[in-house]
Formats: structure tokens, sequence, C-alpha cells
């Protein structure tokens, strides 16, 4: 057997024996030359799937490690019979921390007071519905909006322009084109310029559910505005202009973590198994995992818990941007994109920077000893997933 497999995808080495031949490709030079005479295929969003890769090769399994399916042409899989798994929900708790550590930024630059504020979840899938129960254990009001699905229960829904006028605004709706709900430019010039200018507006979904040139209007007339952006239309190569804008600018990394690419590793491994009914491994992958690793160059220094004067709603702020900091990343990106992009090579930046974040860890990989915050704070801390002991 033969797998083609993206370069990038965690822990893939030391599952295959002799009898299978694992070929590692970059995920954006994955060509029909790679996989003419492959068994599987496995990708992440970087690769489109369709009739021009797989046309006349021997692929039956298609896997990809991301929740989204959008650069999959399924129909025409389907239509060949060609299986496929995907990895939804994998990077759930990732994305959900993204947006906890985006308003940590503004707790910490703008004196911004979440839970005095309504958030409004756009997209109420595997993401938006673990950002709703997070936010609710943390004591913050939301609401969502999905007119497909309400599998969130203890939580009001909205219609679209209602949940605009939110205090936050976060989008994590799936990319679609057609139909009554179609999500392409679903914030076009008319809605965006209905947003108050106090409304934060967080996109870790999908880049071409926000219309850019519109946005990037919005933002020269409203500068204020805080705008937090994981996905852009046209990656890996951005706006430029828009990039400089928005409050923080990050390469579509908001679901990057060690946990959630283990754990889209372990789903498409466990269809590849099935597929071609193979025994599924009891655990994997593989992977022995330190318990604290953080990458300095996107956190910051958290302050002594027991700062005077400083607030619990600081203090949580602090913790959160200790383990991980967009912000950090934005002002990275920000800086080596615009000198790349003069000598086009933006893309390249694009996708070197989401390898430096490699090594991300999640909340739950902070043991913090309880004590040391007040009930409050502890609980928050808690809450948002970090481990706390006696």
């Amino acid at each position: 057997m033969k797998i083609v497999a993206d370069e990038n995808i965690l822990a893939l080495d030391g599952w295959f024996g002799k009898k299978v031949t694992l070929q590692l490709v970059p995920g954006r030079e994955i060509n029909a030359d790679h996989v003419k005479d492959a068994d599987a295929l496995l990708v992440r969003s970087i690769t489109r799937v369709n009739a021009a890769l797989l046309e006349g090769s021997a692929v039956q399994f298609v896997g990809t490690a991301t929740s989204g399916t959008d650069h999959l042409d399924l129909d025409w899989l389907a239509q060949q019979g060609i299986s496929v798994a995907d990895a939804a929900g994998a990077n759930a708790n990732a994305v959900v921390e993204y947006v906890l550590a985006s308003l940590a930024t503004l707790i910490r630059d703008d004196a911004f007071d979440p839970w005095q504020c309504r958030v409004a979840v756009i997209g109420v899938g595997h993401v938006g519905g673990a950002l709703i129960r997070r936010l609710q254990g943390l004591g913050i009001d939301c609401v969502a909006c999905d007119p497909l699905q309400q599998i969130v229960v203890n939580v009001d829904y909205v219609p679209l322009d209602e949940a605009l006028q939110a205090d936050v605004v976060c989008l994590h709706t799936p990319l679609t084109h057609d139909g009554k709900h179609a999500t392409w430019h679903m914030l076009d010039r008319e809605r965006l310029s209905a947003l108050r200018p106090e409304t934060v507006l967080i996109n870790a979904g999908r880049g071409e559910v926000i219309a850019t040139d519109a946005l990037l209007e919005l933002l020269q007339r409203v500068p204020e505005q805080n705008v937090f952006l994981d996905v852009w239309e046209n990656e890996p190569s951005p706006s430029l202009a828009l990039l400089r804008q928005v409050t923080a600018g990050t390469p579509h990394i908001a679901g990057y973590s060690v946990e959630a690419k283990l754990a889209a590793s372990r789903c498409v491994l466990t269809g590849l198994c099935r597929h071609f009914n193979k025994k599924i491994p009891a655990v994997m992958p593989p992977v022995n995992l330190p318990l604290i690793v953080h990458d300095e160059r996107f956190s910051i220094e958290p302050r002594v818990a027991g700062d005077a004067g400083r607030t619990d709603q600081q203090l949580f702020a602090d913790m959160v941007l200790a383990s991980f900091s967009p912000a950090r990343v934005s002002q990275r990106f920000t800086g080596l994109y615009q000198r790349a992009a003069a000598d086009n090579n933006g893309a390249q930046v694009f996708d070197s920077l989401r390898r430096e974040l490699a090594e991300r860890r999640e909340f739950s990989a902070c043991h913090l000893h309880a004590a040391a915050y007040s009930p409050q704070l502890a609980g928050w801390l808690h809450a948002a997933g970090f481990v706390l002991q006696a």
C-alpha cells in the first residue's frame, strides 16, 4: 500500500509497517504525479482534492486532518467511489482558546470586560457549540445564530441582524455558496456598515465569509473598530492593506495546537484503518508530550497573581496570554509579510509562520496552584481549560 500525506500532519511516522510506503510531501506541492499510484491521500486544507488531482489515480481513500471540507470536491469523490474521512471537531478546543485569547488581548489593552458584554456566536457546529459552552462556563452572556441547526441547549438563538448588534461577534460558519443561507460574503458592505463601532468582530472560521473590500472600507472609515482575523480571502496571500488595519491578524492558526493536531491525526488514521479493514491501534499517535511547552515568541510573561491593584479580569487575561497571544503572532506576521509581499513571497511567510506554531499547547498543558488565586479567578481559569491543583 502507498500513502501520500501532507508532511505537516502530525505523528504519522511509525504507524505503518514494511508493507506500507509513506510519502510525505509539502501540502501545496502535492500533485497528480505524487498520487497516481497511491492508495490513500492524507491532506490538510491547503490541498485542493478534485478531479484535476485524482483523475486516473489509484486513490481509494482521502483523509483530511481538518474540520472543514470545502477544499474537497465531495460530489466528484462520491461519484468515483472514493471514501472520505475528516477531523470535524478535532480543533474545536484550540479555536475556542484562540477566541478567549483575543478577548484577553482587549482586556489587557483596552480595559475591555467580557463579563459585562454579550457575545454572539454565528455558526453553531463543533467549534461554535464548544465556544458557547465555554463562555457559559465562564459566566459570559452569549447568544447563538444558526438557521440550520440548534444543537446547543440553554442558549437563545437570534437572527443574523440581531446577532450583529452584540458586543462581540464570533464567526464559525462553514463556507457555502448556494442556498438561502449561503455564507460566502455573508458579511457584505451593508451588514458590516450596520456594526456598532464598539462591536468586536472575530473571524476564526472561513475567510470568504467576510467581503475583504467592504471590511477594509469599514476599517478605514472606523479605525477604532476591533477586528481579529485568523482566516482570509485569497489565502495564503491575504490583503496586506487589511492585515495592516486589523487589531490582530494571524495566518490561519486558530486551530493549531499540538493537541488539535494529534486529535486530527487520530481521526484520519482511524478512518484509513476502517476503510482498509486494518486494526485500529488502541493508542494513537505515540507521542510523548511534556507537561508545558510554550513558544516564547508568541506568549507573554505572566504577572504575579497577587499583584496589588490588578483586577481578576486583568489577571485572567495575563494567564491566558502567557499561554498564547494572538497579538504576538500578528506582530510577527505583519512585519514579515509586508517585507515579503514586496517580493511576491508573502505566501511563503504565511506557510512558514504556520509551521512555527507547531508546538503551541492548549491551556490544559498549564497546571496552576489554585491557592494562588481568588476563588473567582480560580473558577474562571478552571472554566477556561487550565488545570488547577490544590
